[in-house]
């Protein structure tokens, strides 16, 4: 999901096959699965500085890093972290049917999201604070 410097958060919806139901928005992801519809919420919704303020610190870290490198290139605009999440790109391949937690240890937890049809793809997380936060498959 990482390429020409960009994340593309859509790619992780493509991943998952998921567009995004309706998501409670007073609960910020205090259970996985929670965290894993909020994120798909904010991708569906094109707003790229919630989808990052859902990834995890590994996750946001790598995109910290993909900033400073492309300021290191001599870069005269100005980046956010937010501008490097592309979102709404790509559309889903299957409607989600559910999701449910596979494992969870401590502070990190694996989320099985699943269509009508059999499709299926796991997303982790790690606990942040008191809230979920997804952690992308870096390359």
């Amino acid at each position: 999901m990482i390429g020409g410097g960009r994340i593309l958060a859509a790619g992780l919806a493509c991943a998952l096959g998921l567009t995004a139901g309706a998501c409670s928005t007073r609960d910020e992801g205090s259970t996985p699965e929670t965290a894993v519809q909020l994120l798909l919420a904010s991708v569906r919704a094109g707003d790229r500085e919630a989808v990052f303020n859902r990834f995890g610190p590994r996750t946001r870290a790598h995109i910290e890093e993909l900033l400073a490198s492309a300021h290191k290139t001599g870069g005269t605009r100005m980046l956010r972290p937010q501008d490097l999440v592309t979102v709404g790109w790509v559309p889903p391949a299957w409607e989600p049917a559910g999701l449910r937690t596979l494992q969870r240890n401590g502070d990190e937890a694996e989320v099985e999201v699943y269509s009508a049809a059999g499709d299926r793809q796991t997303v982790k997380l790690v606990k942040e604070g008191k809230t979920w936060k997804v952690e992308l498959p870096l390359r």
